[in-house]
């Protein structure tokens, strides 16, 4: 091992990287300055390279990324997932890549927004509804609950109620499961003996069954919705004129149901967190919000609106919400929900002087990458100022990260922002948000970064003077 790295030592002489396995987040953060931006760890027969450099993100992301595969980590992910974009590797993954990629064109994205606008707002009268007791509500599982609907509305054309319910509690059994894996490993025989992997393969099963009748079904249909699933399953490989098989759809689907609730969700529940605490930010925000989509006499795009006397956010108006995309940006430099990369070796390499074994993991930590001094001016704070266009031109471009880099950079970002820009922006201008006094909010670093204790809140309608104030 070359000497140019710091080694963490930690406590235990035979597992330094204890604390590391129990919350990689928060171990990262804390000693990101004592350790600097790429230090070794060892750990069991592994060596694990923590890092926030930027040559060194570039060169295991951009410059070398054949060289480099998901970490084992995401292997567990696969039991769920199958092999989706997410989990799948080499030429499988690039095949998959291409004829995934069209659907988020934005021309498709435009029209999917449509019937995400349509879901959002019927979501917003029904939480209108739920406020009226005064009772305390966990934000965290409501942004859950919208954003699902709004997936499976652009996803299957579907609303069901009860399907969402039981996509939900899958989902959040799954992730448990998952990461208990993961976390855990010498511990997965004992899940054979307790029931935990025949539950896991019981909910998998309610999942395949699901959605391979949802493709059956669709492709009987002689004029099927112009959803994500019709969208899947029309396109073609450029190259061979193939189209995906029902297994492929399904890894595709579930993927993109996972990613497109999830992340969305977590997102703006710690950003309706940080902005109950940031009166000042809130006024600004909801000021750009009301004057861009205030207008009482405008009509809805879906020709009626529910919300109160304002209109319906329309596809064109997600640009004039500067403030609001800084807002959420912001958020996800603080909280991003893919809070780290995981990558390991094909063959051997060496960054920076420093010899990479074939076992060992590059871990690249997003969430102490986005609180580096040396880039952002509050590195700490909620200060949507750091994303003005100024400041965007002075910081290196890997600094900000929340979905990846390189040629496996999320497919569904903008999908996943116009979803959040969407949201936002009819819950700020609707209600009022405070935080139940004591409830603890601390992060949960699973396979995305959640609130451990969901997010209590009092979530009040504001009043028509408000609304046109």
């Amino acid at each position: 091992m070359s000497s140019n790295i710091p080694v963490f030592k930690g406590k235990s002489p035979f597992l330094p990287g204890a604390g590391f396995l129990g919350n990689p987040y928060e171990f990262t953060i804390r000693h990101a300055q004592e350790m600097g931006d790429f230090y070794m760890m060892p750990f069991l027969n592994r060596k694990i390279f923590v890092t926030t450099n930027h040559e060194v993100v570039a060169h295991v992301l951009q410059k070398n990324q054949k060289n480099y595969r998901k970490s084992p980590a995401y292997r567990q992910l696969r039991l769920a997932v199958g092999t989706g974009l997410v989990t799948s590797e080499g030429e499988f993954w690039r095949q998959q890549r291409r004829l995934v990629q069209p659907a988020f064109y934005k021309t498709q994205l435009e029209e999917l927004f449509r019937g995400m606008a349509v879901v959002a707002g019927k979501y917003i009268a029904e939480l209108e509804a739920k406020t009226a007791a005064g009772a305390p509500l966990d934000i965290a599982k409501e942004m859950m609950e919208a954003t699902a609907r709004i997936v499976l509305k652009t996803l299957f054309s579907t609303e069901d109620t009860a399907d969402i319910n039981e996509m939900y509690r899958i989902m959040m059994d799954s992730q448990d499961y998952l990461v208990h894996r993961t976390v855990k490993p010498y511990l997965i025989p004992f899940t054979y003996i307790n029931g935990m992997h025949r539950k896991f393969k019981r909910d998998i099963a309610w999942f395949d069954r699901y959605i391979f009748q949802l493709i059956e079904e669709r492709r009987k249909e002689s004029d099927p919705p112009n959803d994500l699933l019709t969208m899947l399953l029309q396109t073609k490989d450029e190259d061979t004129g193939e189209t995906m098989s029902d297994r492929a759809l399904r890894d595709e689907a579930v993927t993109l149901f996972a990613a497109g609730h999830e992340t969305s969700a977590t997102a703006l529940s710690w950003l309706l967190w940080l902005l109950a605490q940031h009166p000042d930010v809130m006024e600004k925000l909801r000021s750009e919000i009301t004057a861009v989509l205030g207008d009482p006499k405008s009509a809805s795009p879906t020709g009626s609106s529910p919300i109160g006397v304002n209109r319906m956010p329309g596809f064109e108006d997600l640009r004039k919400l500067t403030y609001t995309m800084q807002v959420i940006q912001e958020g996800l430099r603080l909280y991003p929900p893919g809070f780290a990369v995981g990558r390991q070796p094909l063959a051997e390499d060496e960054i920076l002087g420093v010899k990479i074994p074939t076992n060992g993991i590059i871990f690249i930590s997003i969430a102490a990458m986005h609180r580096d001094p040396r880039y952002w001016e509050r590195p700490h704070d909620f200060y949507p100022e750091h994303f003005t266009a100024e400041a965007e031109k002075e910081r290196p471009r890997l600094a900000y990260m929340p979905f990846g880099a390189g040629p496996r950079m999320c497919i569904g970002n903008h999908f996943a922002l116009m979803e959040m820009q969407l949201l936002l922006a009819l819950l700020v201008r609707e209600f009022d948000f405070e935080l139940v006094a004591g409830h603890p909010v601390e992060p949960e670093p699973l396979i995305t970064l959640k609130p451990k204790y969901g997010i209590q809140m009092r979530v009040k309608k504001r009043l028509v003077a408000e609304l046109l104030a």
